[in-house]
């Protein structure tokens, strides 16, 4: 901007201030002390000044409406970060209260189960091409482990020290082709050795050497049958989810779904002792009543 239009709109300026400060003058004067002029004059910027104080007036309201919505603002910034430290401390709160609980289960796992046992954490796991997990490495927090020691967790069996890697151990599942467990289907007092099938797309595991003739149906419970030396006796395994007969052979073919959600495990036991021997006496007194008549041992 030139010098000559800044000189003009001071000059501009100051002739409305002084305009202004007139009109106020005659404004504040007594009725009684005005002049004819004076009253003029009033009446004459009455409008205009009417003009200014609303101006004025909208101004200061849209001021005052913008510190407001400031503070607001800095409110809402406020009261958002309380919020994400309140989400992050009950997501805290609930993975602990979640953890608690998976240990609680563990503990009193361990307390039913009559052998030495370690508590593991998972460390990380190992999946097919269809992301299903087919081994799992847990931290063996300095516990000597040996390959065939069993591992369960809550839900039931997890499956069998492999190898152990410096600190950690991997473990194979039960679901692994190699995996072998002596079970037993106990309502109908069936008795089978169940095999993983190492697929890549499902966790799925197989039962054999169960006649045809013995009643197997889909939903029925499979437990450890505690023979062998290593697995406590009647811990879940699994479920039937297919049941197949063939005249081709004498055996059923029965598909079983492990009970341990592989995907989600976090800690498990290390059985580290051989249990007792099952009971010579378990198929007189049967299984408990939860878990259907007991199979003769």
């Amino acid at each position: 901007m030139s010098l000559i239009r800044r000189a003009k709109s001071l000059l501009i300026g100051a002739a409305l201030l002084l305009f202004l400060s007139l009109i106020l003058r005659w404004s504040v004067k007594a009725p009684e002390q005005q002049t004819p002029l004076d009253r003029a004059v009033v009446r004459l910027a009455a409008p205009l000044q009417s003009v200014v104080a609303g101006g004025f007036g909208r101004i200061s309201a849209v001021w005052s409406s913008y510190l407001a919505l400031v503070g607001v603002q800095q409110e809402n910034q406020t009261l958002r970060r309380q919020n994400a430290e309140l989400r992050s401390q009950l997501a805290s709160q609930s993975a602990l209260a979640l953890r608690t609980q998976r240990l609680e289960r563990l503990l009193d796992l361990r307390s039913q189960v009559l052998a030495d046992t370690a508590v593991a954490q998972v460390v990380s796991v190992e999946t097919s091409r269809q992301f299903r997990v087919v081994r799992v490495r847990i931290d063996r927090s300095g516990v000597e482990v040996k390959p065939g020691m069993p591992v369960i967790a809550a839900e039931g069996v997890v499956g069998r020290i492999a190898r152990s890697v410096g600190p950690y151990a991997e473990v194979q599942l039960l679901t692994d082709a190699r995996s072998a467990v002596d079970v037993v289907l106990p309502r109908s007092e069936s008795r089978g050795v169940m095999k993983g099938t190492g697929s890549d797309s499902r966790y799925v595991c197989r039962v054999e050497y169960v006649l045809k003739k013995e009643a197997i149906e889909i939903g029925d419970n499979v437990l450890t049958s505690g023979l062998g030396g290593s697995f406590p006796r009647d811990l879940p395994v699994g479920k039937v989810v297919a049941v197949r007969r063939s005249d081709a052979s004498l055996y059923q073919e029965i598909e079983v779904e492990p009970t341990v959600p592989f995907a989600h495990l976090r800690e498990v036991l290390i059985v580290l002792s051989p249990p007792p021997p099952p009971d010579p006496d378990a198929g007189k007194r049967g299984f408990e009543s939860a878990r259907g008549p007991g199979v003769p041992r």
